[in-house]
């Protein structure tokens, strides 16, 4: 086991860990949270001159251009909810065309037919082929240009239904519809669909005009009744628009969040995996993972320990580093001694060695374990060669003497990880052991073997009598002859497996400098182009599809179902301004073309008021900080109760319906209280003449009322759904009743001469106005379910980004385990977000450090390999238990600020004053905790030894001041502490006595301070520094300050 008792480790690796992506490439998860939503918003060009909540367009061009990508696809969904609405207009219009073809001459078959069939061509292509496929494959933009075409074709048709003269008040019902559909269903922005509507109504315009004949006076009042309506209708669609806007932003960012948490959940698993396998074998590292956070039960801490016959140990040392290291800077020796164990660890990965550790200056690996080859002591010794060789070069670049000695032999071995923090593969066995004497009783330049490992060299090296006894007291008691490496005869790769291999397969070369390749992407090109491809290959429909009531969208989970209808959401309160709107525009409409009498203009007044009020009372306090209590309350029960939402909501839709029931009903009942002309005299008549001359558009203003309910945020569509089938049948009744008369009047009036002519009118303006309320009522339907598909995907969204929230704190709590237990957290901080080429190092120099060695030097008499002791892993699980333990105290919370270095098979290495936050010069109260905490290993020893009835004991050396601490290594990071002070640590321990913790006259004086008591041993000659001046450590004053933060009072003696 004196292998593993070298007085210090020289140096380290270096660790690469990307845990986050913080270089522009991808996300940080702690940013992750609401606050990460809110991207800035674009201020610059026309956006300056739009109120801010008006202002949606990111200022990252990029993300907006993102998000405009995203938008297409998402809108994609809800535009093939147009394709049922334009069949249903197909089949009506195409219905009322074939009563006409039935009973009359003038219908223009060929053109709907047409229309009939592009439309349902394209709603059966567009559910055939789906969105990705559209978009794939460049269809959206046809299929657009089709749907504005078949629109118009719609308009066009219903204007041409009935014989000259045309009327204003014709194919309004589908101007209505299509005007929000642009804005709700298109795949448009807000402007090409503000322009999209408008030519719609200038089209309309036109064609009314230009068909009207001598009735344009007529018509000119019901242009601008229609202008008030397409104002209206333009007003809720721009109002649904930003509503949703908001809404699929959000979704996007959410999205656009969880997706970017999905990457780094990805990541991170990547790098734990790369993290653990640079440092374990595969089968330990598994191990590790898979017990990171399960509760192992059993009367033991679990031990990742196997046994491996047939391993060949490499030990080299560098002859000479001890007289090189004073020549040069501590961080020229850091890089010097990187770039050669970098060099080592390359030449390790091509003939298949597995690092074990760098102690100090020496450099230890095996072959043959865990992955056995019958070629490992041969790739032992061409590992041992060319390490010869890499010295060669360092010594001519530095001028100076040191050279390499290299010790070889083959054997058994115990290969696993001791512990619970800082992991560290190692193997422990005899075999060991005579593995470091062997090279201790070495030569510079050569490669010492044992007549174990020349057992295995199927004579492919040419080989001398090294006498290795005679060098090396513990070979002489091992009775085994030694040799000396002096030619090969079988150079690399002949004589291994490797032969059949190609040269460019077999690894790096000595002097290589080739960096570690990562899959990871690289650049902020290849992580937006994964990410825009996430975004685009979600499939919401089918995520959402098995969380939800397939017909009543409910999500199946009742809690996710209680937790949507609780959003508060201040759309919720915002959406009701809709029905004071179409009060007021609906009222400018009715008084002006239905019924102008004082009753209507006071009933439309109080409902104005009415509304408004209710509605005032809910958005007042969105806009006003100072609002009363009570309307403070009210609102935010409206935004966020289901409850409060929906008896408000009722209360307006009805309270509105009846208002337009009302109205109808007192000017249907005027229009029926006067006498109707003779048929010959309805020509003559002019509009003014009649009560309720236009009496479509009470269909007209009630469309518009089914517009303003789906507009209603959070209401479920179900609702929505019965409030749409109350207004049409309302209107429906209406239409059939106290309308009928004024249908027929405006009828007699409008086509009088071609009555007169014989012409019999097909369908009657009333029924037919009750089909096209039908078909506009199921088309906001299917409107009001796809929006709410809308909503509750970025609920479902939300849950989703908890749900990865919180599996990236399990993962980064995993994480940091691992970092932590191979780096200190402040030297893993130095790594994170960054890649590392194998050369790179990290180094820095502390003032104030103390270092603490701890040993059990009975360790070795207690350990055996035998059959009852199961070849030896027994004693290893008793020394995992003790070295368990000792990791145990530094979770306490007076111990903070102390770090387990490495143990060194029953060594146990710490270091205090390494933290960042640690005052480097005057303050030395973390050495103090340092010695508390070397007394409690005394006493965690002595529980140990009472339980399993041992007698271990425990010799210490501390000692303090500056320190290089630093990582090695890119590929197998370790970390370690250097210099002399580590030196003198480790000297403290090797020549004080077991039971006592040996200090020399510095350390004895600070301590002193705080309270510790000591006395003097005597001189004692330390390697390279002479003699010196030491004391043992026998206790605490009861009034020394405490530096621990409570505790660790006793003697010194352990």
């Amino acid at each position: 086991m004196e292998a593993n008792s070298r007085e210090h480790d020289e140096h380290s690796a270096k660790e690469t860990l990307l845990v986050q992506k913080n270089n522009g490439q991808g996300p940080r998860t702690e940013q992750l949270g609401d606050a990460e939503l809110r991207l800035d918003i674009d201020d610059s060009g026309l956006q300056r001159y739009l109120p801010r909540f008006l202002r949606f367009a990111f200022a990252d061009a990029d993300v907006e251009k993102q998000y405009l990508d995203y938008y297409k696809d998402e809108k994609c969904l809800d535009f093939r909810t147009w394709f049922p609405t334009a069949s249903a207009v197909n089949v009506a219009i195409a219905g009322v065309y074939l009563i006409c073809l039935l009973k009359g001459k003038y219908a223009a078959i060929p053109p709907i037919v047409i229309l009939t069939c592009v439309g349902v061509l394209l709603m059966i292509s567009a559910r055939l082929l789906g969105t990705r496929r559209i978009l794939a494959q460049g269809l959206l933009f046809f299929l657009i240009m089709v749907a504005i075409f078949v629109q118009m074709g719609h308009i066009v048709s219903d204007i041409y239904i009935f014989p000259i003269p045309r009327q204003a008040s014709d194919a309004v019902a589908w101007i209505l519809l299509y005007s929000f559909a642009l804005y709700v269903l298109f795949p448009f922005r807000l402007n090409t669909a503000l322009f999209c509507s408008f030519i719609t109504a200038v089209v309309h315009v036109a064609l009314v005009i230009d068909t009207s004949k001598d009735a344009v006076q007529d018509n000119l009042t019901q242009i601008g009744a229609n202008l008030v309506l397409f104002v209206c209708v333009n007003l809720l669609g721009m109002m649904c628009y930003m509503f949703f806007e908001k809404l699929q932003r959000r979704a996007f960012l959410e999205t656009r969040q969880s997706l970017e948490v999905k990457l780094v959940v990805e990541e991170e698993s990547k790098e734990q995996e790369r993290l653990l396998l640079s440092v374990l074998p595969k089968h330990v590292a598994s191990e590790l993972k898979r017990d990171l956070d399960s509760v192992v039960d059993g009367p033991f801490k679990k031990i990742y320990m196997s046994r491996h016959e047939n391993v060949s140990i490499l030990f080299a040392d560098i002859v000479g580093f001890t007289a090189f290291s004073s020549t040069c800077s501590a961080a020229d020796l850091v890089r010097t001694l990187n770039e050669l164990f970098a060099r080592f660890d390359k030449l390790a990965e091509k003939y298949h060695q597995l690092r074990i550790k760098i102690l100090g200056d020496c450099y230890y690996c095996i072959s043959g374990a865990p992955e056995e080859r019958r070629d490992h002591a041969v790739l032992c010794v061409h590992m041992g060669l060319s390490m010869v060789e890499a010295i060669k070069s360092v010594r001519e670049q530095t001028k100076s003497g040191i050279d390499m000695r290299v010790g070889i032999h083959t054997g058994a071995v115990l290969a696993g990880v001791l512990g619970q923090r800082q992991w560290q593969f190692d193997v422990y066995s005899r075999d060991v052991v005579l593995a470091n004497k062997m090279e201790s009783g070495g030569l510079p330049g050569r490669v010492h073997i044992s007549d174990a490992t020349l057992n295995f060299l199927d004579d492919e090296f040419e080989v001398t009598n090294a006498d290795g006894a005679s060098r090396e007291e513990a070979i002489r008691l091992a009775g085994i002859r030694t040799l000396f490496i002096t030619k090969v005869l079988k150079p690399y790769p002949e004589g291994t497996l490797d032969v059949a291999k190609s040269p460019t397969a077999r690894g790096h070369s000595s002097s290589g400098a080739a960096c570690v390749s990562i899959d990871a992407p690289n650049g902020p090109s290849d992580y937006r182009k994964r990410l825009q491809q996430e975004l685009l290959e979600r499939d919401t429909v089918a995520q959402l599809a098995r969380f939800v009531n397939p017909f009543t969208l409910y999500f199946k989970n009742r809690e996710y179902e209680q937790q949507y209808t609780a959003i508060n959401d201040s759309s919720n309160c915002i959406s009701l301004v809709a029905f004071p709107l179409i009060t007021l525009c609906n009222g400018v409409v009715f008084l002006a073309l239905l019924d102008s009498s004082p009753f209507s203009s006071l009933v439309y007044s109080i409902a104005l008021i009415v509304l408004s009020i209710l509605t005032g009372l809910c958005v007042t306090p969105l806009l006003v900080k100072s609002a009363p209590k009570t309307v403070t309350a009210m609102s935010t029960a409206v935004q966020a109760k289901s409850s409060a939402r929906f008896a408000i909501v009722l209360v307006i839709v009805i309270g509105w319906t009846l208002l337009h029931a009302v109205t109808t009903v007192f000017a249907g009942l005027q229009a029926n209280s006067t006498e109707p002309p003779e048929l010959s005299e309805f020509s003559s008549l002019s509009p003014s003449s009649n009560p309720c001359p236009f009496p479509a558009y009470s269909t007209y203003i009630a469309i518009i009322g089914l517009v303003a309910v789906t507009l209603l945020t959070h209401v479920s569509y179900l609702v929505k759904l019965l409030l749409i089938l109350l207004i049409v049948g309302v209107q429906s009744l209406l239409n059939l009743s106290v309308l009928k008369i004024p249908f027929d009047n405006f009828d007699y009036r409008v086509y009088a001469s071609e009555l007169d002519d014989g012409f019999i009118l097909p369908i009657g303006h009333g029924s037919l106005l009750c089909l096209y309320l039908a078909i506009v009522g199921f088309s906001l339907i299917m409107c009001c379910r796809q929006l709410e598909y809308t909503t509750r995907r970025l609920f479902l969204w939300q849950k989703e980004l908890d749900t990865q929230k919180q599996k990236v704190a399990e993962m980064r709590h995993k994480n940091e385990a691992l970092i932590y237990n191979i780096l200190p957290p402040h030297v893993a901080k130095h790594f994170l977000g960054t890649r590392k080429n194998d050369e790179e190092l990290y180094s820095k120099s502390y003032e104030a450090v103390g270092v603490l060695f701890a040993a059990m030097p009975n360790f070795s008499d207690f350990y055996t390999e035998d059959d009852v002791n199961n070849q030896g892993l027994e004693c290893l699980r008793f020394l995992n238990e003790v070295i368990s333990d000792y990791d145990a105290l530094l979770e306490q919370p007076r111990f903070k600020g102390i770090y387990k270095i490495k143990t060194i098979g029953s060594t146990y290495m710490a270091a205090s004053g390494l933290s960042e936050d640690t005052k480097q010069e005057g303050d030395w109260e973390h050495l103090a905790r340092l010695t508390e905490f070397a007394l409690a290993l005394k006493d965690t020893l002595n529980t140990i030894n009472k339980e399993s009835f041992n007698n271990f004991v425990l010799k210490m050396g501390i000692n303090q001041g500056p320190i290089t601490a630093g990582v090695i290594g890119a590929r197998k990071p370790h970390f370690d502490i250097w210099g002399n002070t580590v030196n003198v640590a480790s000297r403290m321990e090797s020549t004080g006595k077991a039971g006592y913790i040996q200090v020399v006259s510095e350390t004895k004086d600070i301590l002193e301070t705080f309270g510790f008591e000591f006395e003097q041993r005597g001189l004692v000659t330390v390697k390279g520094k002479g003699q010196l001046m030491t004391y043992y450590l026998i206790g605490r004053k009861k009034n020394g300050k405490n530096a621990g933060g409570g505790g660790g009072g006793g003697g010194g003696k352990t």
